[in-house]
């Protein structure tokens, strides 16, 4: 896998990646027997209110996170989806390469249980990331922190999640009224 963090970007002004959401959502549901049950674009591709790398995010809940088989999997294989084996917890996260040389993400499913805790932080942090600046703008400066201070694409995506709960745990109260 492409071992650095790719290259932020600000804009898209062609609007790829909400064409790239939507065709990937229509294939998610068009799955022969598909647990996907909904779908979210959701991260710095959505609404470009911080600097992003170019990967689309997308939430995926399905009704039991044990509904994923080893069937789904080859069936996401077979669109391009790759499952990422990390210590996630409570998620399933699978990527989507550029090629099977350079292997640079290009969009990512986070795979989540529906009404869960783990669900509802990813909606309600999206949503504060979206629409408060101040909260974006510590995000943004958050992310560039741990960009200068790690040398592998691991260990920007393990800190920046650190980051994400943190942030949670620390405007949660803010979070939920919005």
């Amino acid at each position: 896998m492409y071992s650095k963090v790719q290259n932020f970007i600000s804009h898209d002004t062609n609007h790829q990646f909400a064409k790239q959401y939507e065709e990937l959502r229509k294939l998610l549901f068009n799955l022969l027997d598909s647990p996907v049950k909904t779908t979210q674009h959701i991260g710095g591709t959505k609404h470009f209110n911080y600097p992003t790398e170019p990967i689309l995010d997308i939430l995926v809940g399905v009704d039991n996170l044990h509904d994923i088989t080893s069937l789904d999997e080859k069936r996401l294989n077979y669109a391009g989806f790759y499952r990422l084996h990390h210590p996630y917890k409570k998620k399933v996260v699978m990527a989507q390469f550029n090629n099977l040389i350079d292997l640079k993400q290009v969009a990512r499913l986070h795979i989540i249980q529906l009404d869960t805790p783990l669900f509802s932080q990813y909606e309600q942090m999206d949503k504060a990331l979206s629409s408060n600046p101040a909260i974006a703008k510590a995000f943004a400066d958050k992310k560039e922190k741990i960009l200068h201070n790690v040398t592998h694409i691991s260990q920007y995506e393990r800190a920046k999640q650190q980051a994400l709960n943190k942030m949670y745990r620390q405007y949660a109260e803010d979070i939920t009224h919005l």
